[in-house]
């Protein structure tokens, strides 16, 4: 079970990492600095955010399933 939940962390962590790299910029410069600094924007970002790398993760996790790999 350690080993599942192991990868799975790893992997939320990878795919966060890559798609905040990917999108911050653009994010930024379209929200606007003034919104990015003292509205919402960051938080709805990083939430935004944190949901696709959670189900990326989880699509990811059962392919590895459906397809034979050892998880567990």
């Amino acid at each position: 079970m350690y080993k599942f939940w192991g990868i799975a962390v790893l992997l939320f962590i990878v795919i966060t990492y890559l798609l905040s790299k990917a999108t911050i910029k653009e994010n930024r410069t379209e929200a606007g600095e003034r919104i990015w600094r003292y509205g919402n924007g960051r938080s709805t970002y990083w939430r935004v955010l944190s949901l696709c790398s959670f189900g990326i993760t989880i699509v990811i996790m059962l392919i590895m399933h459906f397809s034979g790999i050892a998880i567990v």
